[in-house]
């Protein structure tokens, strides 16, 4: 009888770093090789996964790299479009993103992918020539410049991939459609691609799953508090003029979808797992006791806690906080789709720095997001540390409860 031992997420890591692959081939080819890495690289260039022979349409290791054709054939695009994770390279609305760009880019044909990538000397002529048009045409001048600068913008527009129209939908830019695409893999995570509302993505649970299953390998007590945004937020609900009180339940009763989702992933996966709810329904779930949850997890059982607190008016972050504090936890983990807390948004200021470790009065005065004020103020009087961390870098999880230092810890 073979024995196959667990793979270290480190291992992974650089078998990824080597060939590009994906983190469940990898992960494939060092359990098949008993964790060889040289031999698991051998196993990847056999099956075709490994970086060397990728092609048009394959997944990059960080993205994917799409194409098009013009029917004449005398014009072709090729375009690498990023990402954090394959876990979002492989859904089906970024190989379209990566597709409809290549079109885009095609018709188009723009200078630059940023402003900021346009030669100096480039914008430095066009503005010689709008200033020349300006002055031939006898504008005042004390609204020269401000019509240049109307000028320039104008040629951005024209001329820099994500400033401008998108071909198929002119009332977006290219780069909200990016943003779009990056809100919804990242906010709504269960919707995978839909996004917001858009229901459950059972290949991004089943990644998720996989993940999950490695850190019940190491042994560590795990309870799990997940929301419903990607089928319905309460907020969002009554926002479009719903009462309150029955949005914020119908958003509690999300959750619960979201878990029965989870739990049968990882169960097929061989993980024993128990969803437990703030609202009564005994035929689907058990109820939440304090008592009872403590000793599922003493039991090395996995439990999802659904319902959120039960109450309306309170937020998926302050009902992973109390059942935190309920279950005496000695961290809160906080899954999100950035490398832990900065000093700005990094996709919005290129000079943000990253804080690997803060004090809650430090988050409070700076006024970091670091999770909503209800939840932080629970976390600040217990002195219940907070760790920040991107969820989509393979064996984060299991990394950080190893004691590793993985994004930013709140303490």
């Amino acid at each position: 009888m073979s024995i196959v031992k667990e793979i270290p997420a480190k291992l992974v890591a650089a078998l990824r770093a080597r060939t590009g692959a994906g983190m469940m081939d990898c992960k494939k080819a060092l359990e098949e090789t008993a964790g060889d890495l040289e031999k698991a690289v051998d196993v990847l260039r056999t099956k075709g996964a490994a970086k060397a022979d990728k092609r048009a349409g394959r997944e990059a290791s960080e993205g994917l790299i799409g194409h098009y054709v013009h029917h004449d054939g005398k014009i072709g695009v090729l375009v690498e479009l990023n990402c954090e994770t394959d876990f979002v390279a492989r859904t089906d609305a970024f190989k379209a993103l990566a597709r409809d760009l290549a079109v885009h880019i095609a018709a188009t044909n723009p200078l630059a992918v940023r402003v900021e990538d346009l030669p100096a000397e480039t914008v430095a002529r066009e503005r010689q020539v709008y200033e020349a048009q300006v002055a031939e045409q006898k504008k005042p001048e004390n609204i020269r410049a401000k019509i240049v600068d109307g000028m320039i913008k104008k040629f951005y527009e024209e001329n820099v991939l994500l400033e401008q129209k998108f071909v198929k939908d002119d009332k977006r830019t290219v780069g909200e459609l990016v943003k779009e695409l990056a809100a919804k893999t990242a906010g709504e995570a269960f919707a995978g691609p839909r996004g917001a509302g858009g229901g459950i993505d059972f290949s991004f649970i089943d990644h998720l799953g996989d993940e999950l299953k490695h850190v019940a390998g190491v042994g560590v007590q795990l309870g799990l508090v997940v929301g419903g945004g990607n089928i319905l937020r309460g907020m969002a609900a009554s926002e479009q003029g719903m009462d309150r009180v029955s949005a914020d339940y119908m958003g509690m009763l999300a959750t619960v979808i979201n878990a029965l989702a989870l739990q049968d992933i990882l169960e097929k996966k061989g993980v024993d797992t128990r969803v437990m709810t703030a609202i009564r329904m005994e035929e689907l779930a058990e109820p939440y006791i304090r008592r009872r949850a403590v000793r599922h997890l003493e039991k090395g059982r996995m439990v999802i806690f659904a319902g959120g607190t039960g109450n309306p008016y309170f937020s998926t972050d302050t009902a992973a906080v109390l059942r935190a504090l309920e279950i005496e936890a000695k961290v809160l983990l906080k899954a999100t789709n950035v490398d832990g807390v900065y000093t700005a948004d990094p996709k919005q200021d290129p000079k943000a720095k990253f804080l690997a470790e803060l004090s809650f009065r430090d988050a409070l005065v700076n006024g970091y997001a670091v999770m909503d004020a209800n939840a932080f103020g629970l976390c600040k009087e217990n002195k219940l540390p907070i760790v920040v961390f991107n969820i989509n870098q393979p064996g984060a999880t299991a990394r950080v409860l190893a004691g590793e230092r993985v994004g930013t810890i709140v303490q």
